[in-house]
Formats: C-alpha cells, structure tokens, sequence
C-alpha cells in the first residue's frame, strides 16, 4: 500500500509540474507572439488564469502532505507530548472539515456554472472549477493517512 500511495502522491505532483509548464509555454508564446508578430493570443492569459487554480487546489494537500504550510509552534513546543498529538489529531479533523466544505460548496457552484462556458476558450465553467473537489477529495486523503499513521504508531506517515 505504501508504495501506492508513492505512485499516486508522485502523479499529484507530476500533474501540477505539467500544468505549471503548460502555463509557462503558453506565457512565453504570448509574450513572443505579442513582441516580434504583433499579434496577441486570446486565450493564453484565461489558460494561465485556469492553471493557476488548478495548482493551488492540487498544491495545498501537496503542501499538507508535507507539512509546510506556515504555523506557529509557540502552541505546540509549550504541549506534551501527548497534548500535542492530541492537538495535531484536531488539526488533521478541520483539514477534513474544510475539504468536506470545500465539495459542498463546488457542488453547489457547478449546478449554478454547468451552462456557462469560459469567454476566450470556450470551456465549461465546472471542469475550470474542478480543481476544487478533486483538490479537497485528496486532502481528505492525506489527513485520512495521517490519521492512521497516528493511530499504528509503527506505520511510517506515507
């Protein structure tokens, strides 16, 4: 199991790095285009717009995963051991908590976007806006892992 779950973090991360390209390709033709033809592409700054938000909703359980989204130990260096983990089991809920809000609440904006299409490309508003429950699905994911590596001591958190 754990080497799947390697696969499955390590495509995660893949997916981001290509889209992080994609919108790097796609501003250097803009830039090019706009400079030496005079020509301006359409849909190169709604592409980059729309990849952005892809990134930051794959990137946050990324960053969760790894543990190193900004915190403040003052807390946690003044709990015991135990209180701790006690603390770090109900940060592990909310993140649980906010993903579980964050599909709600994209469910609810793509019933009101399934007929609307992006104006440059043309895409249907709730592909954009999937990012969303996929991004918050795998946080689920990642403190559901954490949760169980907490509770078998001996499981290293993968």
């Amino acid at each position: 199991m754990t080497r799947f779950w390697a696969v499955f973090d390590r495509t995660i991360e893949m997916v981001i790095f290509v889209i992080f390209l994609g919108i790097v390709i796609v501003g250097t033709m803009q830039v090019c285009n706009r400079f030496f033809l005079n020509l301006s592409l359409s849909w190169s700054e709604e592409l980059q717009r729309y990849g952005q938000i892809w990134i930051v909703f794959l990137g946050i359980p990324v960053a969760y995963r790894h543990s190193v989204h900004i915190g403040m130990e003052t807390l946690t260096d003044r709990l015991s051991h135990r209180g701790r983990a006690l603390f770090f089991v109900i940060v592990d809920l909310l993140w649980i908590a906010l993903a579980v809000a964050l599909i709600v609440g994209t469910a609810r904006l793509a019933q009101f976007l399934q007929f609307q299409k992006s104006p440059g490309l043309g895409l249907p508003m709730h592909l954009v806006y999937g990012a969303i429950p996929l991004g918050a699905g795998y946080m689920i994911i990642i403190a559901l892992r954490r949760l169980v590596a907490f509770l078998r001591p001996a499981t290293p958190f993968v």
